[in-house]
């Protein structure tokens, strides 16, 4: 009996987000290519929209040029595309297969027609192998076991000799752009080391299994603690990511880091689909310090106390050492507005006294200084912008006073508390005193956080 021979692909599928190309992952794919066939190689760009960010540090136009160096140095004819990402849920796979698909036929100007009859898609992660498995789409994986784009980022982050990892049209890219520095930039407060992994040889796909079994317990116990408008949440010891993917759905407005010391599970994690582009992975050991004093809002320890004891010759010292660094990373957001408040004038910052009344940290200042804080407090992603600014000028009545003496006839001025504000922001979160005798005395409304005013000239 005869064999009969499969049919040849005519297109390679190959996508993902191609931030840089290693020596061994053109290797990898080489090896990959030639069990694939000699089809068209097809390559898509993800997240087309996305740069200048920790999970996508470069611009969609720097990776396809990262792209084209690829395909010329494997000499085959190629096409490349670049594709926005779509809002589906993470378990909504034929519609992001299907988007992929549209793209390549949208872009080739209905060229290029891919489906699972003339199309073997190539690529190692996991993620977008089972969608396209769902269309029927034959996969080839190219292995991962040498040095990836994620391990070029952290030799550039680290301070190392990133150039001896990436290819030769990868250096060109980086070099030409300002890349390099931009990704120092990106990530300066985020250290990477060379240390060791844990426990090796365990099964991480077991161990994957066990630990995201119980994800819908820790989600109920976690997530209902990090304050709604949370700056820096760091998921210290985040194994494959699948509670990543649960901060980056409920906090789109946070910026959302998950650190582990397993190579392996670094790549589960980084492979996996995030709702929003506002989680990086990064390689550390959660006992040491990785951030600036006073940068992170939340930091969660899940499942991993127990290894930081066990892995450290059973020493209790070594889980005081975690929780004493973490403690330092974590933000004091108040003293950060003190300090760097109207930082461009003659006389930044605050002035203010600080006590301590039944355990609990008091702040004395002005009503106007306080003010400035609550209007500012929750605004982390552009904070260097938001300190600078002071958003009481003048009272109501001196808004009235300004516009009159000019020439303007005052039509209404008044000025209301955001209720979703004082609802959101402010109960429950923050506290006003006023000053009796160097003690907090009765509490005090908040103040008003919106005017409407009209004026017309006379």
């Amino acid at each position: 009996m005869v064999k009969k021979q499969a049919k040849q692909a005519a297109f390679l599928l190959l996508v993902g987000r191609w931030h840089g190309v290693t020596k061994d992952q053109e290797r990898a794919l080489r090896q990959a290519l030639k069990s694939a066939g000699d089809g068209k190689l097809v390559f898509v760009i993800t997240a087309q929209g996305q740069g200048a960010t920790k999970r996508h540090p470069l611009y969609a136009d720097e990776r396809v040029q990262v792209v084209e160096g690829l395909a010329r140095a494997l000499r085959r004819p190629y096409e490349v595309h670049t594709a926005l990402d779509i809002n589906e849920s993470a378990t909504d796979a034929d519609a992001w297969t299907s988007h992929i698909i549209e793209v390549v036929k949208r872009e080739s100007a209905g060229e290029t027609l891919l489906d699972a009859s003339n199309t073997v898609l190539v690529s190692a992660n996991p993620d977008v192998n089972k969608h396209f498995a769902r269309g029927g789409y034959r996969a080839v994986a190219p292995s991962t076991s040498g040095a990836l784009p994620v391990d070029l980022l952290a030799a550039i982050a680290s301070g190392r000799d990133w150039r001896k990892i990436a290819t030769a049209s990868t250096r060109k890219v980086y070099e030409a752009r300002g890349i390099v520095e931009r990704i120092v930039e990106l990530f300066d407060d985020v250290l990477v080391n060379e240390e060791g992994e844990l426990s090796h040889g365990r099964d991480f796909t077991v161990y994957s299994q066990g630990m995201d079994a119980s994800l819908a317990v820790k989600i109920q116990d976690i997530c209902p603690h990090i304050q709604p408008t949370a700056g820096k949440i760091v998921d210290k010891g985040c194994g494959t990511g699948t509670l990543l993917i649960h901060l980056s759905n409920l906090f789109p407005r946070a910026e959302i880091v998950g650190m582990d010391l397993s190579r392996e599970l670094l790549h589960m994690s980084d492979s996996q689909h995030y709702p929003n582009h506002n989680v990086t992975v990064v390689k550390g050991n959660i006992i040491h310090k990785r951030f600036a004093d006073g940068s992170v809002s939340t930091a969660i320890f899940s499942s991993v106390m127990h290894e930081v004891y066990s892995y450290n010759g059973y020493d209790r010292d070594q889980i005081r050492l975690a929780l004493t660094n973490t403690r330092e990373e974590l933000e004091e957001r108040f003293r950060k507005f003190a300090r760097e408040f109207k930082g461009k004038s003659a006389k930044p910052g605050v002035v203010y006294e600080e006590q301590i009344f039944d355990g609990v940290a008091h702040f004395r200042m002005t009503l106007h200084e306080a003010n400035e804080f609550l209007s500012k407090k929750d605004y982390v992603t552009n904070w260097a912008m938001e300190v600078n600014e002071e958003f009481g000028v003048w009272t109501t009545d001196e808004w009235a006073r300004e516009l009159t003496a000019i020439g303007y006839r005052m039509v209404a001025c008044s000025s209301y508390l955001n209720p979703w504000i004082e609802k959101n922001r402010y109960n429950g979160h923050v506290w006003l005193f006023a000053d009796s005798d160097g003690k907090p005395g009765e509490t005090l409304p908040f103040d008003d956080t919106t005017g409407v005013i009209v004026a017309e000239k006379v």
